[in-house]
């Protein structure tokens, strides 16, 4: 932590001093051009020192002997933490004692010796049916002083390198559950704790710490595992680098690892983590390469390589892998029909009409909605050519009811439930269909069948014969979701 406050205050020193400088001013502090902490993670050894040596020029003789004094502390430092001769800050029968006397806390927590009082009560301030179940927590104990006691203990054997005895105990605080004295209320996990200020704990700053010291002990696989909590979801592997004070090693191994692992794991979060992997080391050429290899795995890193060719203008490479990708993957699968949609928009940039037509025409197979049926309409060509196919696709569609993956959304497939079957039909000139459907349903008092409400506002709508809509009108259209009605 002593060498971090260094480097961060160093860094600080030369960009105010320079910024004086008569030739940066394109480094104006506070400018769209401001050397930020993220810009100089992303630079290498090699960077860094050439970036500082041309700095150095800027400064005058006493700017530069604060600015040796700086780099001379910084080697102190370096010789008294390297690995030959490593002085440890805690002696280890401090650390025996440590862990000693916190796995009897980890003992008495899992087993309820030690444990918090609550009370649930139903808080009716959104209105009287619609109520929420409040549970507090009361710790009497004092869980929460040695679950922080643990935490801070951790950190110094971090930035000690007892990286075992950090290991054992991050693994035991994300996978611990602290019971309550009432035997209705659930037990409080690591999240629910910090919530209710038990703990003091920044969940983003300790996840990243986790996965430095599984880095240290070697095991992807592990890291991996990690992702399956709340506070992993949202993170970069690449963050993980800068979490400890250590630099880590044999990254290269590492990067191959973790994309071979990747490649294997399913859901939205792996395939997140692997396009920031590819990226990081082959470019965007690298991310189409392993959607091309990894399409029936994770289909969406072709939509991911054109999002990243949009952020340049490239739509002539996103109109080619939208061709490569309708061609590959299965047409049942809805992120097809995004990945169509966006190679359709290329398209329309480049005047490839033709193309165009095909991708929304691709998009309504694998996303069967109203929005993209009408979108096939858009034009009279393209209705003639590719409209009029609409009523046969939908003879082969999957009947049920949608099931939406939160973690694994990239292979939900298309299914269309009878409701929106039924007005699909509609648009298709399948009026019989959508007439008997209409109708009130024989042995009911009143009109039970869902859908009668929609298909008597869609038979309104096309009955009405006015140009401009009247207010009825209006309303009718914005009850089933036509809003803006002109």
């Amino acid at each position: 932590m002593k060498q971090e406050k260094k480097k961060r205050k160093f860094i600080q020193t030369i960009r105010v001093r320079a910024a004086v400088g008569k030739n940066i001013k394109n480094a104006v502090v506070g400018g769209k051009h401001m050397i930020t902490r993220e810009k100089l993670k992303k630079l290498n050894k090699e960077n860094l020192i050439e970036l500082i040596l041309e700095m150095s020029e800027l400064l005058n003789e006493n700017q530069n002997r604060k600015c040796n004094q700086i780099v001379a502390g910084y080697l102190t430092d370096q010789s008294v933490n390297s690995h030959d001769g490593v002085q440890a800050r805690m002696s280890d029968e401090f650390v025996s004692e440590k862990m000693a006397q916190i796995k009897i806390w980890i003992q008495q927590i899992d087993e309820g010796e030690l444990y918090l009082n609550a009370d649930e009560y139903e808080d009716y301030s959104s209105g009287y049916w619609d109520s929420d179940l409040i549970t507090e927590y009361y710790d009497e104990q004092g869980i929460g002083d040695k679950i922080n006691t643990m935490l801070r203990f951790a950190k110094d054997c971090v930035d000690d390198r007892k990286y075992q005895e950090a290991s054992l105990i991050y693994e035991w605080i994300w996978e611990m559950e602290v019971f309550a004295e009432e035997e209705y209320v659930d037990p409080a996990d690591l999240e629910v704790l910090v919530e209710k200020e038990i703990v003091t704990a920044d969940l983003k700053q300790l996840a990243l710490l986790t996965l430095y010291v599984d880095y240290q002990m070697r095991v992807p696989e592990d890291i991996y595992l990690y992702f399956s909590h709340y506070a992993f979801h949202d993170l970069h592997i690449e963050d993980m680098f800068h979490a400890g004070r250590e630099n880590l090693t044999e990254t290269e191994q590492f990067w191959n690892d973790w994309i071979s692992l990747l490649k294997t794991k399913s859901g939205d979060t792996e395939s997140r983590l692997l396009k920031e992997a590819v990226l990081y080391r082959e470019g965007i050429e690298g991310l189409v390469k392993m959607a091309n290899d990894n399409y029936k795995v994770h289909p969406s890193l072709y939509l991911e390589a054109m999002n990243e060719y949009d952020k340049n203008y490239g739509y002539s490479q996103i109109e080619k892998i939208g061709e490569n990708a309708i061609e590959k993957i299965d047409s049942k699968l809805t992120i097809r029909s995004k990945i169509a949609l966006k190679a359709a928009c290329a398209s329309s940039y480049l005047n490839h009409t033709e193309k165009l037509m095909l991708f929304c025409w691709e998009s309504f197979r694998s996303d069967s909605t109203v929005r993209n049926l009408l979108r096939l309409f858009a034009t009279r060509e393209m209705a003639e050519q590719y409209g009029i196919r609409a009523e046969k696709a939908l003879a082969s569609r999957i009947k049920g009811n949608p099931v939406t993956s939160i973690r694994n959304s990239e292979l939900n497939q298309n299914i269309i439930n009878n409701y929106t079957y039924n007005e699909l039909n509609f648009y298709t000139g399948n009026f019989k269909a959508v007439k008997a459907v209409s109708k009130n349903p024989s042995g009911s008092l009143g009109w039970s069948n869902c859908f009668v409400g929609e298909g008597i506002c869609l038979f309104l709508l096309y009955l009405f014969e006015d140009a401009v809509p009247s207010k009825a009108a209006k309303a009718v259209a914005n009850s089933i979701g036509f809003s803006g009605l002109q």
